[in-house]
């Protein structure tokens, strides 16, 4: 079945040059989106996760929204240390049980914990993440997230992993797998093909949907300029590699009902860079879907 619309969503990133929750949400609401991906806790952050909650949670009497997700710092599951393990994990289902209980929380972008090889530059994804990754990493992550998930499933959310290079769930490949292992029905993939683009080979947009299928919940929407190796710079939506209205348009073909997540994480004048890409956004889906 095809969907009859999809719910726009603004990343944070549109909103850190300075501008407080409060500030970020009524930018948000004022330049047209359905709701924002907040971080799980800011860089540089003083308090505890639940006191950004409260802070959020007086934002939000202000100026609610639609939708709300969270997304990194993630839980990370690559230790060693079972207690570290266990600590993250019940430090998680604190936060998203305190934010399931305050917020209209649908969908989650879930990461697993950086996964870096120290001798080699960070860019050079294939050299991290799910290259390098340990039987015992993986059996943390899976168990971790199967666990999460019977969370999510009671509160009534999904979580999404991130095609993300230096993690677990870099490629539709390993993120698949990830997700099967956790083999609920409340975590899958949130895909974001400009990050898989940085790959030496990454897959065309309708070989992304039909390998991810079912298990596609979530899609973050960014552009970005790969001139030569080891150069890369973010862009408008409409301005890079990434051709969006095929993009949209597979995803619309494939029955995909979840929402779309803009990000802005470039220089220059971000609140504008929203304004833009969420007019393009919409008048794609408005030729598109309407």
């Amino acid at each position: 079945m095809k969907p009859k619309s999809y719910p726009v969503i603004l990343h944070i990133n549109c909103f850190e040059q300075g501008q407080s929750l409060n500030e970020a949400l009524h930018l948000a609401s004022e330049i047209g989106a359905d709701g924002v991906e907040f971080r799980r806790l800011p860089g540089g952050y003083q308090g505890s996760d639940l006191d950004y909650l409260d802070e959020l949670s007086r934002a939000w009497e202000h100026c609610p929204m639609d939708w709300i997700s969270f997304g990194g710092p993630g839980v990370d599951l690559m230790s060693e240390d079972d207690r570290q393990i266990e600590k993250e994990i019940s430090s998680a289902e604190r936060f998203y049980r305190t934010a399931a209980s305050r917020f209209p929380l649908k969908i989650v972008n879930a990461f697993t914990g950086n996964l870096a090889a120290s001798d080699k530059p960070y860019l050079e994804y294939w050299h991290h993440g799910s290259a390098i990754a340990t039987p015992r990493q993986w059996q943390s992550a899976s168990d971790g997230y199967a666990r999460l998930g019977s969370l999510a499933g009671e509160l009534g959310f999904k979580f999404a992993f991130e095609t993300h290079g230096v993690y677990l769930h870099d490629t539709i490949e390993a993120t698949s797998a990830l997700v099967e292992r956790v083999a609920s029905p409340h975590v899958g993939i949130l895909w974001d093909q400009a990050n898989l683009m940085i790959f030496r080979e990454y897959p065309a947009l309708d070989e992304a949907i039909s390998a991810m299928g079912t298990n596609l919940f979530y899609v973050h929407l960014k552009n970005l300029l790969v001139p030569p190796a080891q150069f890369l710079s973010v862009c408008a939506l409409s301005g890079g590699i990434i051709n969006i209205r095929e993009q949209i348009s597979a995803l619309y073909r494939s029955g995909y009902q979840g929402p779309l997540c803009i990000e802005s994480p470039r220089a220059g004048d971000r609140i504008q860079f929203a304004h833009e890409d969420i007019s393009y956004i919409k008048k794609l889906i408005h030729e598109i879907v309407v």
